[in-house]
């Protein structure tokens, strides 16, 4: 599972993600980069927890942009 992940007007910010994403660095997305990752987690059929939170951090930095 994602560690920490938190929303801006407009991008979601993502730490903590090499087991999910093979990502060592800290991550700043765009809501469709987010659900594009989440998308992708879900058709590996792994990680599907990450998925939705990504999906819901990215529909929360919707709401606030």
């Amino acid at each position: 599972m994602i560690a920490d992940t938190d929303t801006y007007p407009g991008y979601v910010f993502v730490r903590d993600a090499q087991a999910e994403l093979d990502v060592t660095l800290d991550a700043r997305l765009t809501p469709d980069q987010a659900r594009v990752i989440a998308g992708n987690l879900e058709r590996e059929g792994k990680h599907t927890v990450a998925a939705e939170g990504l999906r819901r951090a990215a529909d929360e930095a919707e709401r606030k942009a």
